[in-house]
């Protein structure tokens, strides 16, 4: 199976969070949704068997309008990083964006360097989520406030750089404002954190989640390759919960649909979670 850093090889061959500058919401969200609370987005590495303009259709399909671009994307019959597309390339992700009405709000798997940000300029892009080197977050901050562009630190499961958020915290000393988190709760539960819990130690600091939901929690190292992504609300995830401590933070973000399983019939399962968010943010607003 293809993962996230394989693919991205392939193409490569705090404090309180800042609100959004000089945006306006109905230039960002075509559904009307309001910036100033929890959005939903979708993860085109949901659709990473496919091509980009293919996966945008498919969000817009399963009922959101807004995509976090990953880092890695097949555009025509080229892997590629998003960063490196030519201007023809970012011509056709455009068009097929103002074509179905769907956002591109962030992008993923960024080390924070200059590429990323000018393509970030480029689509109008919210915020870059990634796995800088430690020693590299002061100047990742800096050239993120520069560029009014957040950038947020994204966990994998343990033992990748980031998996132990408690840590990470000790590591922001120097930072901006626009540094901040985008936590995987599904890659919380594999490294054996509650991603209940994490999400309230890192109250004002998030600016997006990769929420999942998950077919159990981790019980031993063996089993960890039996979890998998379920639709939101079905699993063991505490979804629900999350979804919850997220409004009352009052967060304003991007909660992001990354759906990492059955991967070439998961439009059902991703529309599912759609649903399922906007049922729990319209209940508590």
């Amino acid at each position: 199976m293809t993962t996230r850093r394989t693919f991205l090889a392939q193409c490569a061959a705090f404090v309180s969070a800042p609100t959004v500058l000089g945006l306006n919401v109905s230039d960002v969200f075509a559904d009307g949704q309001k910036l100033s609370g929890l959005n939903l987005a979708v993860q085109t590495w949901t659709f990473k068997d496919f091509d980009i303009e293919t996966g945008i259709r498919k969000t817009k399909e399963a009922g959101v309008s807004a995509v976090e671009i990953a880092g890695g994307i097949l555009i025509g019959e080229a892997k590629k990083r998003a960063s490196a597309t030519t201007k023809e390339e970012r011509k056709r992700i455009k068009d097929v964006l103002a074509e179905t009405g769907v956002k591109a709000v962030s992008l993923g798997g960024s080390q924070g360097g200059t590429e990323d940000f000018d393509f970030a300029a480029d689509f109008g892009l919210l915020r870059l989520q990634g796995e800088p080197p430690f020693d590299k977050l002061v100047e990742v901050s800096e050239r993120a406030e520069k560029y009014k562009v957040q950038f947020t630190l994204h966990n994998h499961p343990k033992p990748s750089r980031y998996w132990n958020y408690k840590e990470t915290l000790n590591q922001l000393d120097g930072t901006t404002s626009y540094l901040g988190f985008c936590p995987d709760t599904g890659h919380f539960t594999r490294s054996g954190i509650d991603p209940l819990q994490a999400i309230k130690d890192l109250e004002g600091r998030i600016f997006a989640v990769h929420l999942k939901d998950l077919n159990d929690t981790l019980q031993s190292e063996e089993q960890k390759k039996s979890l998998h992504d379920v639709p939101w609300g079905t699993g063991k995830g505490q979804v629900e919960a999350i979804l919850n401590e997220l409004l009352r933070q009052k967060v304003n973000g991007t909660v992001i649909i990354e759906y990492e399983y059955d991967w070439d019939n998961n439009l059902a399962a991703v529309a599912r979670c759609a649903k399922f968010f906007h049922k729990i943010v319209s209940a508590n607003t």
